[in-house]
């Protein structure tokens, strides 16, 4: 049975298209405009490649009942009573994380590669990771007391919440909220959020450590299909069951489930439709501060609780340069301001730029800081010029506002780069000629930054490295140098700016 007025729905969810492949022959794919991402665990990795893919769905204890009273102990909602096996028509099984709400994940300009992949790991801290610890959902938008008095607006997939709340409607349908998310730690944060949006569901049903079947969930995947065939094993009346899901693993276990559950019962749910959305995800971040602060506890508690034979683990950056940092609004506002789309509109393949004055390529030493100022400095510039080399690098000559303080650079002449060329340098614009500036499009083009680091973070283990050397990604140590003796290194180079 289909709802009224859902495909009405579905029809406002941008491109929607039906996938007919033989990968997913009976699945459906929502399209979105955002760009997602997609983050697999170990475990799922596995079941890509078949290592753990299920062959057979059989309960874990053959004497099990299933009864809608049965079905109620996977639930965390307190004294609600399921609906009678009869009144069931239709299943609508909803996912939360990024299907339902749009669940943070961990910042890509943030966190090195390794790093992303290390935090999603349920293992690789004592404490659990990213989807494990119920500070990180917790810590979404402005957290939980603040988020609560507005439903967390803005965090939800409000197409699929339109589509639950058509489920709730009807009193024919089974309306199920699932995740992979632990019961410990989260069933009191995910109810809390669901009643704040007014959405009501018949069972919510969170990872448990025993699930009621006697089975201990390995995966998340395995652990929803062991689910599934208990729902469908107590609502045998039901001829429909939808899901919608995300990502696209579980979409085909959910395939491979409902074919040979089908099977399995030698054609007496023949007439059992089954009916897969995949919700493309969407991808949205925690505030840069809260998610450092946060993993920042997650650590401390891992280093007091780790086992003797690890060492702790420690978050270290590595530093690409120091700078007069631009944030990213002023630096859209800078590259129209100079015309900057019309002036390089004739190329083709340019990386637009202008995100910092140069201050020197590498951590600033304290000498530097001293005369220029603490992080956090916030120091305005205009623009004096703008010029290219070679059409290969453009660059604006900039001097600071109030000339009255010091301004360092490493650079030959203090420049912003603005764009370049795939394959070229942004240090190319250092061969600028000083008599090749031209004026700006108009005087008086200013802009602000604040003096900082464009830097990206890792968690390791922690070698007490030192400071210094804790800065750089140990596949990339720098070398150091070797000096013959009565030799002394080449004198630093940099070019200090004072005004006037």
């Amino acid at each position: 049975m289909r709802l009224p007025g859902q495909h009405s729905i579905l029809h406002v969810i941008p491109r929607r298209v039906r996938i007919s492949t033989p990968l997913l022959p009976r699945t459906r794919l929502l399209y979105s405009p955002y760009r997602h991402l997609h983050s697999y665990s170990s475990d799922i990795t596995k079941y890509l490649t078949n290592e753990m893919r299920p062959t057979t769905f059989v309960p874990a204890h053959p004497s099990r009942t299933f009864t809608p009273e049965e079905l109620q102990s996977w639930s965390v909602i307190e004294g609600k009573k399921l609906p009678e096996r009869e009144a069931i028509r239709t299943i609508h099984l909803y996912d939360f994380d990024n299907t339902l709400f749009t669940s943070p994940l961990p910042n890509p300009k943030l966190w090195h590669s390794q790093t992303l992949g290390n935090l999603q790991q349920p293992k690789w801290i004592t404490n659990g990771g990213w989807w494990h610890d119920h500070r990180i959902l917790a810590a979404t938008g402005k957290g939980v007391e603040e988020e609560e008095k507005t439903a967390w607006q803005g965090w939800w997939n409000e197409h699929i919440v339109q589509l639950v709340q058509l489920s709730m409607q009807q009193k024919d349908v089974l309306t199920v909220l699932v995740t992979g998310r632990k019961t410990a730690g989260f069933a009191p944060l995910i109810q809390r959020m669901v009643k704040s949006k007014g959405l009501e569901f018949d069972l919510i049903v969170l990872k448990p450590e025993v699930m009621p079947s006697g089975q201990e969930p390995e995966t998340t995947v395995t652990y929803k299909c062991v689910f599934l065939q208990e729902m469908l094993d107590t609502y045998t009346e039901a001829t429909e069951i939808r899901i919608y899901e995300d990502r696209e693993s579980h979409i085909r276990a959910f395939d491979d489930f409902c074919s040979k559950y089908k099977h399995n019962t030698f054609g007496k749910r023949s007439n059992l439709a089954h009916d897969i959305i995949r919700v493309a995800e969407i991808s949205k971040v925690l505030d840069p501060t809260v998610e450092l602060a946060v993993i920042q506890e997650m650590l401390n508690e891992h280093n007091v609780n780790k086992p003797a034979h690890r060492k702790p683990m420690k978050i270290k950056k590595t530093v690409f340069c120091t700078g007069y940092l631009l944030n990213s609004q002023t630096t859209g506002t800078l590259l129209n301001d100079l015309q900057v789309p019309a002036m390089v509109a004739d190329e083709s393949d340019v990386k637009y730029v202008a995100n910092n004055v140069l201050i020197t390529p590498k951590p600033a030493n304290k000498t530097i800081l001293d005369a220029v100022g603490p992080f956090g400095t916030k120091v305005e510039f205009e623009v004096m010029g703008v010029a290219h080399h070679n059409h290969r690098v453009w660059a604006a000559l900039v001097k600071p506002v109030d000339e009255s303080i010091k301004i360092y650079t490493d650079n030959p002449q203090l420049i912003i780069v603005l764009a370049h060329k795939r394959g070229a340098k942004p240090i190319e614009a250092q061969n600028i000629d000083a008599s090749s500036w031209s004026p700006p499009p108009r005087r008086g083009i200013r802009f602000t930054t604040t003096i900082g680091e464009r830097l990206i973070l890792r968690v390791e283990e922690d070698y007490n490295e030192g400071e210094s050397w804790a800065l750089f990604d140990p596949c990339h140590f720098p070398k150091k140098p070797v000096l013959k003796e009565g030799k002394v290194p080449p004198p630093h180079t940099g070019v200090t700016l004072i005004y006037p």
